[in-house]
Order: C-alpha cells, then sequence, then structure tokens
C-alpha cells in the first residue's frame, strides 16, 4: 500500500509539473513550444524524483506489526457442564487469572477439561485452577491443568 501511494504521488508531481510549466509564461521560460515542453519535462522529472526519493525511504520503512496484549488477569472464568449418553463435552480455560471447571458425566459421555495457557502468545497459565468432576456408568473424563513457563524461557 505504501508503494502504491509513493508511485502515484511521483506521477502525480510529474504530471502537474509539466502542465503548470506550460501554462505559466515567465521572463524567464522558453518562449518556443519545443523548447518549453523540454524544460517542463525537464523540471518535472527533477521534482518527480524528489518526491519518489522521499517517499521511498518512508516506504522501504518496516511498518510495526500489531502487537497482541492478553486481557487483563483479574477475571474468574467458571464452566460448568452435564454430559450425558453418549455426548462429548470441551472445556478449555485460559486468559483468566482462576479458571474453575465443573463437570458432571454419565452412561457413555466423554468430558474433556483444560486449564490451557489461554491466549496464544500468553507465556503462563492461570494463577490457580479448580476442576471438579463426577462421573457414572461408562462416562469417561479427562483433566489437565496448565503447563506453566518460568519467565525469560
Amino acid at each position: 500500500m505504501r508503494w502504491t501511494i509513493a508511485g502515484g504521488a511521483t506521477i502525480v508531481t510529474f504530471g502537474v509539473c509539466v502542465a503548470v510549466v506550460r501554462a505559466l509564461t515567465w521572463s524567464w521560460l522558453p518562449t518556443e513550444d519545443g523548447a518549453r515542453l523540454d524544460t517542463a519535462l525537464a523540471f518535472a522529472a527533477i521534482a518527480a524524483t524528489a518526491v519518489l526519493a522521499g517517499l521511498s525511504w518512508w516506504a522501504t520503512r518496516e511498518q510495526q506489526a500489531p502487537t497482541l496484549t492478553p486481557p487483563p488477569r483479574t477475571r474468574t472464568l467458571v464452566q460448568t457442564a452435564t454430559a450425558a449418553g453418549s455426548s462429548t463435552v470441551k472445556q478449555t480455560g485460559g486468559g483468566a487469572a482462576q479458571v474453575e471447571q465443573h463437570a458432571e458425566a454419565s452412561d457413555e459421555a466423554r468430558v474433556f477439561q483444560s486449564g490451557g495457557r489461554g491466549l496464544r502468545g500468553l507465556r503462563t497459565g492461570p494463577e490457580r485452577i479448580e476442576q471438579r468432576a463426577e462421573a457414572s456408568g461408562y462416562s469417561r473424563i479427562e483433566q489437565s491443568g496448565c503447563e506453566r513457563t518460568a519467565e525469560g524461557a
């Protein structure tokens, strides 16, 4: 996008300079049409080169990528699930300071609970994870906490 702007501004500068020099009648400009056009083209080339040089510097500057800032870690995430029959429930917590997950499963239901690391780029998981589950019949519950990473790792 930056190069499009730089190229467009250069073309506009060239065209405006040619038109202005051909239209003006200053005493120091040539009076013949051929000589006036040559002067206009030379002036326009110099002006457009100056514009392109300045905008090239701007266009090649590295754009900073938007940074993903995690949400404030002061909230509590509470998830509750009930599964019966052959249903499946997946609970993933993250991005909160505290995560509470509660699940009940019966018959052949499956429940997966994960404390999680939260948002991509978030280096540590929740400060506190609470997971509770009740199962009956042939149901299956899998719970995983959170992988904690030391600062600077």
